[in-house]
């Protein structure tokens, strides 16, 4: 969800450039860095509370505020955030700083809206394609989601492509326009599997049982 008004983190530049992360991490802070397209790239620390909240409110594709000292206010995504594996606690943020009048490319989440009447009753399956679409424009054009309208789907094999999509004001989507949406799908029936019987055992005569290979001891010789 975009944010109603606009987000501004507070950063500390830091210098220490991988030295005593830890400590930061004990004290709250959140070591990243700030980069972006002729920019010079500048490792930052940032209250860890404050990023939480500024993250929940503009996730990856809405522009933040960064205020880096008395420096003029930086417009920037957050393009990554790094997590602890074993317990996800925060590790480390990259800042995109963009340039206002300069296209960018981002990946914009798909909402699905409305209900289609055969899933609702459970006689089809909603096939989900992409969740998220390539788009190109402005920062400041670029769409928190993107909301597709489910509710014509009426019928199954009924689907939605990229290229059904109305495309948001001033963006261009840059996925292919046969690449799939959300399809109704006739249900699967599931067909369980029986196991063969086991076969017979064949009990050899006197005379008919074959010495096993050599390095093979315990296993049923190879037929050619």
């Amino acid at each position: 969800m975009a944010a109603t008004t606009p987000v501004t983190l507070k950063l500390e530049p830091r210098t220490d450039r991988g030295r005593h992360l830890k400590t930061l991490r004990r004290q709250g802070r959140l070591p990243g860095v700030v980069y972006g397209h002729n920019v010079d790239a500048v490792t930052v620390m940032v209250d860890g509370r404050e990023f939480v909240k500024a993250f929940q409110k503009v996730g990856r594709n809405q522009l933040v505020d960064l205020q880096l000292g008395d420096e003029p206010l930086r417009k920037a995504l957050i393009r990554e955030v790094q997590r602890n594996p074993r317990d996800g606690d925060l590790l480390h943020v990259d800042f995109y700083q963009v340039n206002l009048t300069e296209k960018i490319e981002s990946e914009v989440p798909i909402e699905l809206d409305g209900t289609v009447e055969l899933v609702s009753k459970g006689e089809a399956d909603l096939q989900r394609g992409l969740h998220a679409l390539k788009v190109e424009c402005l920062p400041t054009d670029l769409p928190p989601v993107i909301t597709v309208d489910i509710s014509g789907l009426k019928e199954v094999d009924d689907e939605i492509r990229v290229k059904d999509l109305a495309v948001p004001p001033g963006c261009e989507i840059l996925d292919e326009p046969d690449d799939l949406i959300v399809k109704v799908s006739a249900h699967r029936e599931e067909v369980e599997e029986v196991a063969p019987a086991p076969a017979a055992a064949e009990v050899p005569t006197v005379g008919e049982t074959e010495a096993p290979a050599e390095g093979a001891e315990g296993e049923a010789p190879t037929e050619s």
